[in-house]
């Protein structure tokens, strides 16, 4: 059995949506950070940050999405999502943690500031900080793009999700990509795939 801990529209959902494109069961604990509960004694015994999301997979336990992903990925559907030898995979976790390191952090930050918090919680300065961290790490993106379809290789990876995953959140929130043209083609490809309609439906999209 696998429990993913913690509530959808978080970044639960990159782990979801692993799920779905590998055709795994999973249920969902809903450990709500807003109201507290990611700081209760058997949510920390899980995972001492208390943050989400938790993997729980008959006794193993597993945190950090990222981390999360390259597991799932790894070690199921024959390699649907992982690499096909070494020098893939490097590149796969090249671009994961450029994502995890570089562009998570601004991407939730920027719909935290523009429509998530509350608005007396939100900060002008954040969200144009947020915005302007984006911009160098969208045209490395978009230039890497312009020949390619996917990330890595020539097919969807984890790569591929995990990224366009942190970058619906900007995207949602009304962040003006027009002129990255390869990257927007790109990230309608992986958000257009049936596994992430499918999560959407079932979880209601990305929010926070």
């Amino acid at each position: 059995m696998r429990i993913i801990h913690g509530i959808p529209y978080t970044r639960v959902n990159y782990v979801v949506w692993a799920m779905k494109e590998l055709g795994l069961d999973y249920e969902i604990n809903p450990v709500n950070p807003m109201t507290g509960e990611t700081k209760k004694p058997e949510h920390l015994a899980r995972n001492p940050n208390g943050l989400i999301p938790v993997l729980e997979e008959d006794g193993f336990v597993l945190w950090e999405s990222m981390a999360i992903n390259f597991y799932l990925a790894k070690n199921n559907g024959d390699g649907l999502l992982w690499a096909t030898d070494p020098r893939e995979e490097a590149q796969i976790i090249q671009w994961c943690v450029f994502g995890s390191s570089s562009i998570d952090k601004p991407a939730v930050n920027y719909i935290l500031h523009k429509q998530a918090l509350p608005e007396e919680m939100r900060d002008a300065a954040s969200l144009r900080a947020a915005h302007e961290a984006l911009v160098p790490l969208l045209k490395v993106l978009n230039d890497h793009l312009v020949s390619r379809e996917y990330l890595v290789g020539e097919r969807f990876t984890i790569a591929d999700l995990n990224l366009s995953a942190m970058l619906d959140y900007p995207l949602k929130a009304g962040y003006d990509m027009s002129e990255y043209t390869a990257l927007q083609v790109w990230l309608g490809r992986c958000l257009e795939r049936p596994a992430r309609i499918q999560m959407e439906a079932k979880h209601g999209g990305v929010k926070l």
